[in-house]
């Protein structure tokens, strides 16, 4: 079973959690749950930094308890899929190769890019991402979804979050086992690229990247708002460009919440010179959850990675952009 939630009372009590990229809101694991959370100070830099390797069987085998595993993720991604298919992956597969493909996949998710040690993986890194994106498409029609997302209610997300999650997962882990081709080797992602420029077109045209000054330069700005559709962030750095390293490494993203108000993605601009001195987990997300529940108790945590993170999941943020920008001061 796969499941994509951030709320507690949606996991299933009589199965074995298995927590990865994320943990979902006031859960508590009870014995022989498993957890691996990379959004944590000091934590690695893809979520399978934070996974052992099995010794023989899959962690999944190696852990088993009575009951069946329950694989939870807080956000579908490639990063949270990789995971997903390294727990459930035997020794015996997890080849130097196998493990090179898994990291770069999830690097290139998780920063939109590869290390040097990776460089080899980047463009299969890269198409494999677009293509396990680009593979959600046809879900909603699938599932009998709404075909526009606004419709959709909450256990609709839900419902397509999960699925995608599981399609993404046991496509990894065919392709690791050599029974199918990995995500984009096909070609089958090959005209994302023409989308991510398209997209980067439509926030010029509509004027949603604007930038706030600071003392210590500017802060660059994307307004989703109003977009009803996901947008990949190539799009926002790559309109950037060569202004990039003129700004400030942090960026922010806001988009319309599914619950009414607004949410906020706090990230970095990749291949900054000042991005490695970032760490939003040392303070700043502490900063901003304070300020939110000054506003309102019932507000959650900000929360996430030390170069990405975002407001709380299940509740719209009550703070303005000027102040979010004055408080990473």
């Amino acid at each position: 079973m796969y499941l994509v939630t951030t709320k507690a009372d949606r996991l299933p009590t009589d199965r074995q959690i298995v927590m990865v990229d994320g943990t979902v809101p006031n859960w508590k694991a009870k014995p022989g749950d498993l957890h691996w959370d990379h959004h944590r100070p000091d934590g690695a830099d893809i979520q399978i930094g934070e996974i052992p390797l099995p010794d023989r069987a899959s962690l999944l085998e190696e852990h088993s308890t009575y009951q069946s595993p329950c694989l939870v993720t807080t956000m579908v991604d490639a990063d949270a899929c990789c995971a997903a298919a390294w727990v459930q992956l035997a020794r015996e597969v997890l080849t130097p190769e196998t493990i090179a493909k898994f990291k770069a996949i999830a690097w290139d998710c998780d920063h939109l890019g590869v290390p040097p040690e990776l460089n080899l993986y980047a463009e299969f890194a890269a198409k494999a991402n677009a293509a396990l994106k680009k593979s959600s498409d046809r879900l909603p029609a699938e599932l009998g979804l709404p075909a526009e997302c606004k419709q959709w209610t909450e256990e609709d997300w839900q419902t397509y979050s999960s699925e995608a999650f599981r399609r993404g997962s046991e496509w990894l882990i065919a392709a690791a086992k050599g029974d199918r081709p990995y995500p984009g080797e096909d070609g089958e992602a090959d005209d994302y690229w023409q989308q991510i420029e398209a997209d980067a077109q439509m926030l010029i045209d509509e004027n949603r990247i604007q930038q706030k000054e600071t003392k210590r330069g500017a802060i660059p700005i994307c307004d989703l708002r109003g977009v009803d559709r996901a947008l990949d962030p190539r799009s926002f750095y790559q309109v950037l460009g060569s202004r990039s390293n003129t700004l400030r490494p942090e960026a922010i993203i806001i988009r319309a919440s599914r619950l009414g108000g607004t949410q906020y993605t706090l990230g970095s601009i990749p291949l900054h010179p000042e991005q490695h001195a970032l760490d939003y987990t040392q303070g700043t997300f502490e900063r901003l959850t304070r300020a939110e529940q000054l506003k309102d108790p019932q507000t959650g945590s900000w929360g996430g990675r030390r170069t990405v993170g975002g407001s709380p999941w299940n509740h719209p943020s009550n703070l303005s952009i000027e102040e979010i920008v004055a408080l990473l001061d």
